[in-house]
Formats: structure tokens, C-alpha cells, sequence
């Protein structure tokens, strides 16, 4: 009789652990879920404003009938050194804090590999970096040479060039948001944005946006 409640026990007390490594693990996967989908609607909000009506609202205002998006997000900083000039950013930003900066750079060069489930009133497709290195050869020369933009914007027409997004960048609330956004247009064309997002009742929403270079 000892032997069976013995047993019986020891059955108990594997279920028990076994419930719990599962729960946790399950817990521990829609925590990472929540996150990515809350920085892909972070994304969106930012697709929305930048080409709000299907024209690019951060340079010459070209339409556009799809809109090519690096697979990838990008690590660079807006200033092109080691170092962003965080008060340069803020003065523009006025709305942006420390404590999503800190988020930003924690995330930043910690490059996450994007999936196509982008909620967005546009056509839109990924590039990889093998694609575009195919198209460019030097990555150093994406913004300089005519005859592999026109190579590009025979493969890719109506997309005014291609875009990345940075990591995204929260603050502990997880209200507010920071995300760097390049475009990359022609033979020396392009622009490089701050973009502070919020949300609200209605998702997140881009409450400024600051162009931090032009090419």
C-alpha cells in the first residue's frame, strides 16, 4: 500500500512540474509574440505616415505603386559615426525621452530578421541583402551609381527606391517609441529620419518625425 501512494505521489508531482516548465514556456513564447507584434504595428504606424496617400512624405513627395522594404532592420545611427548625437535628436523630437533612447540602443545593433505580415494599405515587398548586393555589388555605392539604379528601378518600378527600419525602441510604459527610418532613392538621393511614435486609443501614431540628412 506504501509502495502505491509512494508512487502515486511521485506521478503527481512529475505532472506538476511537467504543467509548470510548460506553462512557463508557453508564457515565455507569447511574451517574445507580443513584442515582435507590437513592434511590427510600431512599423506600420511609420509606413503610414511616411507614405501617407501613396506619396513619400519625407523628401520630393514621388507616388508610389509598391514599396520595397529591407528584410532585415537596419543598426546604423543617423549621424553615419559611432555615436548618435542623442541632444541633437531630442531638440528636434522634443516629445522623446531618455528611457526610450536607452530601449533604442539596448535593441539596436541586435539586427531582426522581418516577416511579410506588415498590416498596410500599400503593396509592399522584402529585399535581402543578397539581392540588393546582386543589384549594387559594393554596398558602398547603393546611392551613387546610375546604372545599377536603373537596374533597380527596372526590377522594382513605382517603389522610390528601398527602405529599412530600425529596432524598435520603447520606454517602460511601452507607450511610446523610437524608430530610424532610411530611404535610400537614386544615384546620391536619400533621407535618414527619427521617427517618435505613440500610442493611443486607436494603435500607435506618429507624433513627430524628424529628417536628420538628405542625400
Amino acid at each position: 500500500g506504501g509502495e502505491v501512494i509512494l508512487i502515486f505521489h511521485m506521478t503527481q508531482f512529475r505532472f506538476k512540474i511537467g504543467y509548470l516548465l510548460l506553462t512557463l514556456l508557453v508564457a515565455g513564447i507569447s511574451t517574445a509574440w507580443g513584442q515582435d507584434a507590437e513592434a511590427y504595428k510600431v512599423h506600420e504606424a511609420v509606413v503610414r505616415h511616411m507614405f501617407r496617400d501613396g506619396i513619400t512624405r519625407f523628401d520630393m513627395n514621388a507616388k508610389i505603386d509598391q514599396i520595397v522594404i529591407r528584410d532585415r532592420t537596419n543598426s546604423n545611427y543617423a549621424s553615419g559615426s559611432s555615436k548618435e548625437n542623442w541632444e541633437e535628436v531630442k531638440g528636434r523630437l522634443p516629445g522623446l525621452r531618455d528611457e526610450t533612447i536607452a530601449d533604442y540602443e539596448s535593441v539596436r545593433t541586435k539586427e531582426a530578421q522581418l516577416e511579410l505580415k506588415l498590416d498596410i494599405p500599400f503593396k509592399y515587398v522584402f529585399i535581402t541583402d543578397k539581392r540588393l548586393g546582386e543589384i549594387f555589388g559594393d554596398p558602398k555605392q547603393y546611392d551613387r551609381s546610375f546604372d545599377y539604379w536603373a537596374i533597380f528601378k527596372k526590377a522594382y518600378p513605382g517603389s522610390a527606391g528601398y527602405n529599412s527600419f530600425s529596432r524598435v525602441g520603447f520606454d517602460k510604459a511601452r507607450r511610446n517609441a523610437l524608430v530610424y527610418f532610411v530611404n535610400w532613392c537614386g544615384e546620391l538621393c536619400g533621407t535618414g529620419s527619427y521617427v517618435y511614435i505613440q500610442k493611443g486609443e486607436k494603435g500607435w501614431v506618429v507624433k513627430e518625425a524628424a529628417g536628420m540628412w538628405i542625400s
